[in-house]
């Protein structure tokens, strides 16, 4: 049983979380408010995208950053796991639940991006990503049990699903809480796991001009894309490196759209099959 059904967080792990925070950078804050629901209608994305596009949605996902001055400047470089991610579910939701879910979910993200190692793990010592599900009522609870005192986190307990980052040198992550509430509907909790946890792996910024992204809070794409496979998937690639600069990647980042294309339409089906009817 990967996920651990909690009232409230153990001692001892809560002792390890806040060793992980004291040890590390806060990054990024990945922030969607509890009142966006839904935006304007979904745009019906194409068959592909040119690489302009893929460049551009590039640009504004791995460069600049949600949250504190720490978080602006960690958007400066790509940001990106170089270690096996190691996925743990802390459930203190009322829900059912939603192991199931989150296990397909991660599932397909190991199946699909390249180069990513990510799979579930109940060792938290094995753990990158701290997935904690949680209810609206005890939100603000988790996070604060959660953080080293004195994070900067106040601006996320007004959220309904959050990510906190922190690196181990410039570019590296290490570590990534993310909180995600359970207790809202399926479509909610599918959209806030798929924004959350891949965000978490690096393209940690929004913006609302990306009208195929689910990086988009202002509208209603709600599940992980091609778009969105193809920008993860440049951010794992050997060639884009943590730490790079802008300039560094975008003399890279053509040739790995190139490589990236091939592989599009077997990906595609599976995609679509995850997001279910």
């Amino acid at each position: 049983m990967l996920a651990h059904h909690l009232t409230s967080i153990p001692v001892f792990l809560l002792a390890r979380l806040r060793q992980f925070g004291r040890s590390f950078v806060l990054l990024a804050l990945a922030l969607l408010p509890a009142t966006a629901l839904a935006g304007p209608a979904a745009i019906r994305p194409p068959a592909d995208y040119s690489t302009a596009e893929l460049t551009r949605g590039f640009t504004l996902t791995v460069f600049g950053r949600e949250g504190p001055k720490s978080s602006a400047e960690a958007g400066q470089y790509v940001n990106k796991f170089v270690d096996p991610v190691g996925v743990l579910v802390l459930d203190s939701s009322s829900a059912p639940s939603r192991e199931g879910e989150v296990r397909s979910f991660v599932g397909l993200l190991s199946r699909t991006i390249p180069n990513l190692k990510i799979a579930m793990t109940d060792d938290p010592n094995k753990a990158r990503i701290f997935l904690f599900l949680v209810d609206r009522s005890n939100y603000r609870r988790v996070i604060t049990d959660a953080l080293p005192k004195g994070e900067q986190a106040s601006f996320l307990k007004g959220s309904r699903c959050s990510t906190i980052m922190w690196n181990r040198t410039t570019g590296v992550l290490d570590r990534a809480y993310v909180f995600v509430l359970a207790d809202r509907g399926d479509k909610a909790f599918a959209s806030c796991l798929a924004e959350e946890l891949t965000q978490a792996l690096g393209p940690a910024n929004d913006s609302d001009q990306l009208p195929y992204s689910l990086y988009n809070d202002d509208n209603d794409v709600g599940t992980f894309g091609l778009f969105d496979w193809y920008l993860l998937s440049a951010v794992y690639d050997r060639d884009i490196l943590a730490g790079m600069t802008r300039e560094e990647a975008m003399t890279r980042l053509p040739k790995v759209i190139d490589r990236l294309r091939p592989k599009a339409a077997a990906v595609a089906p599976l995609l679509a099959a995850a997001q279910g009817p």
